[in-house]
């Protein structure tokens, strides 16, 4: 099992709770359910130690692996949030990040 880490700033004039409703009734209710996808949890990032978050974001995802991730958001059943995701989020912002809990 694996975690992946999505992080991005919204697009300019999008505000959280118009994403946050996108979010709610689309990403959140497909994503899980798509296989290879274990846990699908977003955070909207309120503040940070020091200065400004880097992020508005975050996606915290369990993954069966890296690869079955890669695999779902290129199949057919993600197909709505991959072409919805740009009306709300800079796509340029975007990061992923993936590995493995330390036990």
């Amino acid at each position: 099992m694996k975690k992946v880490f999505v992080m991005y700033q919204l697009k300019p004039g999008v505000d959280i709770e118009k994403y946050s409703e996108w979010s709610r009734t689309m990403d959140q209710r497909i994503t899980p359910t798509q296989d290879g996808c274990i846990r699908f949890e977003v955070y909207a990032i309120e503040g940070a130690e020091e200065g400004q978050p880097r992020y508005q974001v975050i996606e915290d995802i369990e993954v069966e692996s890296w690869e079955a991730w890669q695999k779902t958001v290129g199949g057919d059943g993600m197909k709505p949030i991959v072409e919805s995701f740009p009306n709300f989020v800079d796509v340029d912002t975007v990061h992923a990040i993936y590995g493995r809990r330390i036990v």
